[in-house]
């Protein structure tokens, strides 16, 4: 007990020592000296309570503080009390040292990023390890060639339906089988109407039962009118029903009406469709034939609604045909459907081809090659974009760091996305390593201050 309270003597008058020299020095402040009493009053309480080995402990390191303030070794004012935060905030200062940004991460830092992620610092060695590589974000012409599929069909404009408008029975047949060519004018088959008959019966009552007047005048005149006038009604209703001019004009001349009468075709062509039969009960309403003109044809071709947009009349088209793969073809849009097909989402297309041969038949499979024009615009590489699902995302190389960026894009076009957002041209983007760029970006969002609630 005698010897621990001497050594803190000892300590004591060291402690007093170095102050006296202090004092001379720079006159530290009155509060020192208090603090100093209060240290060495502590310092006795604890030394009274401290077991022997520690009393010698303690000797030993009053000694050596006695030691290093004889020699004059005075840390600078602020000192202690720094090195006292720093005995107490000793467990923390790594980590804090860790967390904080390097001066180049905090030059990329200057841009926002996308929520999660956070700036990459680069340097050469990184980049070679990562074998990274960028490529420009530049403006281009911007031109879709699409391939497609379509199939030859008669031109609607150049088909005709043949009905018999009278109801009557059918009374030989003059073209017989689908696929036989006929010219305009040709006899199809002889029909036996009531109605017609009739009609042809009073047709020749009004030629032959009203003489022209003999007489001159006023009266004569209004006479030959009315009957021109009942002759041309009766003519004109025959002509109506399909009765062939010639037929009229015969049986004006012979005055001898016929049991039936014959239709002949509208058109030139080859029939394509046929319900008439010998022998059968028509109306109207029953279609007999459907007779097309093959000198030129229509190709509907499909396209996909995402590339609709892109497809206007008079889009060139190279067509190709099944059959015939020494005959390509180049032939413009006439017609863009104002409606997608629900079942195959697809949107037709109409072109127009010429065919004096008729070696282009409906039904041939076709195939069709067009290069859509975008115009001109800004574009990125599609292996520099990191799609989401979500989102899409770049990393822009700035030089010392990499830089998440979110952008909106706009179609694929030759291996590149139009840029509609978020980019601009002369930039540089990462079309390499854009994954490991990726998942570090991520992990420095969530490692950074507060980055964990930010992650989640």
């Amino acid at each position: 007990m005698r010897l621990s309270t001497a050594l803190l003597f000892v300590a004591f008058g060291a402690v007093a020592g170095g102050g006296c020299g202090q004092s001379q020095a720079s006159q530290p402040p009155h509060g020192d000296a208090h603090a100093g009493h209060a240290a060495s009053a502590r310092a006795g309480h604890q030394g009274h309570a401290a077991a022997p080995g520690e009393n010698a402990r303690a000797g030993h390191g009053a000694i050596a503080a006695t030691a290093s303030a004889a020699h004059g070794q005075q840390r600078p004012p602020g000192s202690a009390a720094q090195a006292g935060h720093g005995e107490h905030a000793g467990h923390s200062a790594p980590s804090s040292a860790a967390s904080a940004p390097r001066p180049e991460e905090r030059r990329g830092q200057g841009a926002s990023a996308p929520p999660g992620y956070a700036h990459v610092p680069l340097d050469r060695q990184r980049v070679g390890a990562m074998n990274l590589t960028t490529t420009l974000v530049e403006e281009r012409e911007v031109a879709k060639t699409v391939r497609t599929v379509g199939v030859v069909a008669p031109d609607e404009r150049r088909t005709s339906h043949v009905h018999a408008k009278v109801r009557g029975f059918i009374e030989g047949i003059q073209v017989g089988f689908v696929g036989q060519e006929v010219k305009r004018g040709q006899p199809l088959f002889s029909i036996y109407s009531q109605d017609v008959l009739a009609a042809e019966l009073e047709f020749v009552a009004l030629l032959e039962g009203t003489p022209a007047p003999r007489a001159g005048g006023a009266f004569a005149d209004m006479e030959r009118r009315a009957r021109d006038q009942v002759v041309a009604a009766a003519r004109r209703r025959l002509s109506l029903w399909d009765v062939p001019r010639g037929e009229i004009e015969r049986l004006e001349r012979t005055r001898e009406p016929r049991r039936t009468f014959t239709l002949t075709s509208p058109q030139s062509g080859v029939v394509v469709a046929k319900q008439a039969l010998d022998g059968t009960y028509v109306e109207p309403s029953m279609e007999l034939y459907v007779i097309t003109n093959l000198s030129k044809v229509w190709v509907w071709v499909d396209v996909y609604e995402a590339d609709a947009a892109m497809v206007q009349v008079g889009q060139v088209a190279r067509l190709a045909f099944a059959g015939l793969e020494d005959r390509a073809i180049s032939a413009k849009a006439t017609f863009v459907a104002p409606t997608v097909d629900e079942a195959t989402r697809t949107l037709k297309i109409r072109f127009e081809v010429d065919n004096p041969d008729r070696k282009l038949r409906p039904g041939t499979f076709a195939t069709a090659e067009m290069d859509l024009s975008l115009g001109r615009g800004l574009t990125v590489a599609q292996d520099a974009v990191i799609r989401t699902g979500q989102r899409d995302l770049v990393f822009v190389v700035h030089g010392e760091h990499a830089e998440p960026r979110e952008v909106r894009l706009g179609a694929l076009v030759g291996g590149h996305y139009r840029v509609q957002e978020g980019l601009e041209a002369g930039e540089r983007v990462a079309t390499s390593a854009q994954f490991l760029l990726d998942s570090e970006s991520r992990l420095r969002a969530t490692s950074a201050p507060g980055g964990g609630h930010a992650g989640h």
